[in-house]
């Protein structure tokens, strides 16, 4: 992923389609949630299913980097 401590709107190609995209970093995602009073259940960085990697057109160059990031998080009594 090139530059990645540059956050916001990104341009993109994604299995072959365009896409906008809005990058944030970890440390962004993480302690926004912690400061807004929820406490983090589970972080989860999918992979593409091993059946794919050769079949779809550049799924294997997503092996790069985390295609996605998904965390799973509770608010926390007040």
């Amino acid at each position: 992923m090139d530059n990645y401590y540059y956050e916001g709107k990104r341009n993109a190609v994604f299995l072959g389609e365009p896409v906008i995209k809005y990058h944030r970093t970890l440390t962004t995602y993480i302690s926004t949630l912690i400061k807004k009073g929820f406490a983090i259940m589970d972080v989860q960085e999918p992979q593409p299913p091993e059946e794919m990697l050769d079949t779809v057109p550049g799924m294997r160059d997503e092996m790069r980097r985390p295609m996605m990031l998904i965390v799973s998080a509770r608010k926390e009594n007040e």
